[in-house]
């Protein structure tokens, strides 16, 4: 059986240069969440934006990093330290160019497979062993460099995935909260395989 979790953490750039862009899908699913529970961000030690939520299991906190995607870990790791949180009680979301924008996969550990955010959490954290919530920014188009694809803006055509990603979100963080992350995985396995 999974931990239960203390800490969400969304990836992304910091900045209004990097806003709605592909790469800051995990930073969009925190602050979908955020506006559902009615919560705020602040800064903290000028490394990371962070809220909590009072869930039913205790304080269940939301953290955003304030550097740039490669240097998230460095947020991660200072702030999991101070509130003596293990990696295993940690999820990260983030955005996946293999999945299908709107869908998503859970796991619970696993390398970075190219991620750069998710690279600097495992070398920071010293382990892979951390659940994950990969959201789809694909299908990526072979035409176009993978960073400049990363890193474009969402168009009006994306806006109905866009918006199934912010409810999915605010869903598995209910789902998580309210049991583990295995259990939440499971019990949303099927309506993942429906999502168009």
């Amino acid at each position: 059986m999974s931990k239960q979790i203390k800490l969400f953490v969304g990836l992304g750039n910091p900045g209004r240069k990097y806003e709605n862009t592909r790469h800051n899908l995990g930073f969009i699913a925190l602050d979908s969440i955020a506006l559902a529970k009615g919560l705020e961000f602040r800064i903290w030690n000028n490394v990371a934006d962070i809220s909590f939520y009072e869930a039913t299991s205790g304080k269940v906190w939301l953290l955003k990093p304030a550097a740039f995607m490669n240097l998230s870990g460095d947020a991660v790791s200072s702030f999991s330290k101070y509130y003596k949180i293990s990696a295993e009680e940690i999820v990260i979301c983030y955005d996946d160019f293999s999945i299908s924008l709107g869908k998503y996969k859970i796991r619970m550990s696993g390398s970075a497979g190219g991620h750069n955010g998710v690279k600097s959490i495992i070398e920071r954290l010293h382990t892979d062993k951390f659940p994950r919530i990969k959201f789809g920014i694909g299908p990526f188009p072979k035409f176009m460099d993978m960073a400049d694809f990363v890193l474009s803006k969402f168009s009006k055509e994306d806006e109905n995935g866009i918006n199934l990603v912010k409810n999915l979100a605010v869903e598995i963080f209910d789902e998580i909260n309210a049991s583990d992350v295995e259990k939440a995985a499971s019990k949303l396995a099927n309506k993942n395989k429906t999502l168009k």
